[in-house]
């Protein structure tokens, strides 16, 4: 029997609307927390700005801790936690929670890593000059930082694409889902093509516009 895929056009829709969703909303929790726990690594970290031994050893432990961890068993080990918080363990909104808590640890290193290449000599100066933490973080630190930052909230967005996938793997809906329901499980090669190259089309945009942005910044500057 003939099988028309394009019936299946509409329920496509509805998957991408959500993987969007769940990429997009993830995306901005992940870069906002990842940011403050990545300054707070970076500047009470031993012969820092402001050293803190105690509370970075502490937060430390505990990023490592949650980048340890596969994504899939951490979205199964919160699956209560996301039921209290969200009301249901299932669909895009619940999988906000695990994507936010499974990403953030990584995001937050690599945004420790990327302050820890700002110029010695400037540090020093601003030691000098007397300029207070405040000053610091958002005139010198963040600025001078800044591309490299782009370039890692470009590949924790792509990190959350694939993680959507996952997800949806475990009733989170998305593409991830969709191409596992209507593809795989009842053999629809084309829906699983369809599936693979929106996956690809959404990674390729954010790359694209994740360099575009860089090579911006460094025309301007």
């Amino acid at each position: 029997m003939t099988r028309n895929w394009a019936q299946y056009i509409p329920d496509f829709w509805e998957a991408l609307g959500q993987t969007l969703y769940m990429a997009s909303l993830s995306g901005v929790l992940v870069i906002t927390l990842g940011i403050a726990i990545g300054l707070l690594l970076y500047l009470s970290a031993p012969d820092s700005w402001r050293p803190r031994p105690v509370l970075y050893h502490i937060v430390n432990g505990i990023v490592n801790a949650g980048r340890s961890i596969p994504f899939i068993i951490m979205i199964v080990i919160l699956i209560p936690v996301t039921r209290v918080v969200v009301g249901t363990p299932l669909g895009p909104v619940a999988a906000l929670f695990p994507l936010t808590v499974g990403f953030t640890p990584f995001f937050s290193r690599l945004i420790e890593a990327n302050l820890r290449e700002l110029d010695q000599g400037r540090i020093e100066a601003a030691r000098v000059i007397g300029v207070t933490t405040f000053q610091f973080v958002f005139w010198i630190l963040l600025p001078e930082s800044l591309s490299a930052i782009i370039g890692s909230a470009t590949i924790i967005l792509v990190g959350l694409v694939e993680g959507t996938a996952v997800a949806g793997a475990i009733g989170a809906g998305g593409v991830g889902d969709f191409a596992l329901t209507y593809g795989y499980q009842r053999w629809f090669t084309q829906l699983i093509v369809l599936a693979v190259v929106s996956m690809v089309l959404i990674v390729q945009f954010i790359q694209i516009s994740g360099d575009t942005w860089i090579r911006l910044r460094k025309h301007k500057r």
